[in-house]
């Protein structure tokens, strides 16, 4: 019985004619196609975001409307440009550097710069808008970070044996402050290292569906040609003669099934062994295929581990050289990645 807990169904060891068709391998081979196709958007998408930071994008699109689109006005050499359309500007040099070049950041202060400032408020007038305006999911990392501090007990037994003798309570208190921030920072920092180790994950895992839709392509096209012994051939891109490379030459089992593969592939033999061989050999990556899943969405809340923390603190120390930085703890207009 075929499979069907993904995209492909594996072929039946017996009476398999009726399934391996020229018209079932151009469908099979779009769907291929298709579902390779979809996975190159997301892949690209969740790289673009780890780039970019996910964070300027908005400010940079509405910038480039404005100024290459008509819609806020264009600069000054922009519109002596359109005076002269008729002419042939001359070209500037190739190492020169553009007189309008702007960042994403300048962008965004300018745009943050041209808004109507609000009255100064006060510290709890400041704190009632920040919860306001939290969701869900923020209000509870703000909670968690507000009630939790550091063991009283540790931060005073840490600074008796730093500094070598007893430090007064009031300094521990500080602390015990300043330490539950470098927590927060160093977690913060896990948590991107977290992300950028899944996008990796992620770009693994195509490569590998990749090189299984070409094998299929392959493998399938071969068995359509030995079942349907016509003359007309199938003239497209894949090449069914191609032979298949040592995936992991430590695994035997998996080395013998490649040196089989290779063998009825190089051969012109079309026995029954052969074909049955070549269904097995295909119904293995139908079922790899199928089990690939590039979408790293169900791990967002997945724990962090002992290395993301590791490295969290290894890059720590060589971007601060060991001076806390204050940027995720900033609100408003910053970046706010703290409750982002």
């Amino acid at each position: 019985m075929n499979e069907t807990q993904g995209p492909l169904d594996t072929l039946p060891e017996q009476n398999y004619p009726p399934l391996i068709t020229r018209s079932n391998y151009w469908g099979t081979k779009e769907l291929i196609n298709q579902v390779i196709s979809e996975d190159q958007e997301y892949v690209s998408w969740k790289l673009k975001d780890v780039r970019t930071g996910g964070t300027m994008v908005a400010y940079v699109n509405e910038f480039r409307s404005k100024n290459f689109h008509g819609t806020g006005g264009l600069s000054g050499s922009s519109k002596r440009t359109n005076n002269n359309a008729g002419r042939i500007k001359k070209a500037s040099h190739v190492n020169s550097i553009p007189k309008n070049l702007q960042f994403p950041r300048e962008i965004h202060d300018e745009q943050i710069a041209s808004l109507p400032q609000p009255k100064e408020l006060e510290q709890s007038e400041q704190l009632n808008l920040l919860l306001t305006n939290l969701d869900e999911e923020q209000m509870n990392r703000f909670e968690v970070f507000r009630r939790t501090s550091l063991a009283k007990n540790n931060i005073k037994k840490i600074s008796s044996i730093v500094t070598n003798q007893t430090v007064a309570a009031n300094i521990n208190l500080l602390l015990a402050g300043v330490g539950k921030i470098f927590v927060g920072e160093i977690v913060e920092k896990a948590q991107e290292v977290k992300k950028r180790s899944l996008v990796i994950l992620m770009a693994s895992v195509f490569r590998n569906k990749k090189l299984a839709a070409h094998k299929l392509k392959k493998t399938f096209k071969k068995l359509t040609l030995m079942v349907e012994t016509s003359e007309m051939s199938l003239d497209d891109s894949v090449d069914e003669n191609e032979t298949d490379d040592y995936e992991d030459e430590s695994d035997e089992k998996l080395t013998k099934e490649t040196n089989t593969f290779n063998e009825i592939i190089r051969s012109q033999v079309n026995s029954e062994e052969n074909r049955v061989t070549l269904i097995k050999y295909y119904n293995r990556l139908v079922r790899s295929f199928n089990s690939l899943d590039v979408s790293v969405e169900k791990y967002t809340n997945s724990p962090i581990l002992p290395e993301h923390i590791r490295e969290a603190w290894r890059l720590y120390r060589a971007e601060n050289d060991t001076v806390p930085q204050a940027t995720w703890r900033t609100q408003g207009e910053g970046n706010g990645w703290f409750f982002r």
